[in-house]
């Protein structure tokens, strides 16, 4: 098997003269691939160690350090996703209670007209996913805004911008999903309080 260069050197010359000073056979010392799934890597090169005599790594291999930072981030990114989702289910929640609170006396008239329970509870149920879809369409405009403002006065030297940054439709629509989804979930103790209301006694508060 061939000695390996050390990784240190780094110089530029004629082949055959660096070949004597380092010691090495004539043709090449190493071989980079590149795939088209770059996290197949790992597989790639068990792959090739089986059936190759020469040490083979894979990038994530090459740069452990990274990768574990990489992976740290992505735990701590769906961390902070979860808290802000428990905290947008929330103030969702608390908006509707004090919804309820507010209108408590329209509440008692309408189920005097013959409202029932099942259908105060649509009510605050649409007005959740209303809340929710309003809010991500809102956060998307803000999200699209900063985007914009970042790939425009954030570039490098020679004068691109300094990361890619997109947001794909799909990614979009996610969210709105999520969103609408979560709110109707969070009208739901407000919407059972509100129909669980007994209506004279809403009428005369």
């Amino acid at each position: 098997m061939p000695r390996e260069t050390p990784r240190s050197t780094r110089a530029t010359g004629p082949g055959a003269a660096f070949a004597r000073l380092l010691g090495l056979p004539g043709g090449a010392t190493s071989l980079d691939l590149a795939l088209v799934d770059v996290w197949g890597a790992k597989d790639m090169a068990a792959d090739l160690r089986r059936q190759f005599p020469y040490q083979v790594e894979s990038w994530q291999e090459t740069n452990a350090q990274l990768v574990s930072a990489l992976n740290a981030q992505s735990v701590s990114t769906g961390l902070i996703r979860l808290i802000v989702l428990i905290v947008v289910v929330l103030g969702i929640a608390s908006v509707l209670v004090v919804s309820v609170v507010q209108k408590r006396r329209e509440i008692g008239i309408l189920r005097a007209m013959g409202a029932t329970r099942g259908q105060m509870v649509r009510v605050f149920l649409v007005q959740g996913g209303i809340v929710g879809a309003v809010g991500s369409v809102l956060g998307l405009a803000l999200a699209l805004l900063m985007i914009f403002l970042f790939t425009t006065f954030v570039r490098g030297a020679d004068g691109q911008p300094l990361f890619a940054i997109t947001l794909p439709a799909s990614l979009a629509v996610q969210v709105a999903l999520i969103a609408s989804v979560c709110g109707v979930l969070a009208a739901i103790a407000p919407a059972r309080r509100a129909a669980a209301m007994d209506p004279a006694q809403a009428i005369r508060i």
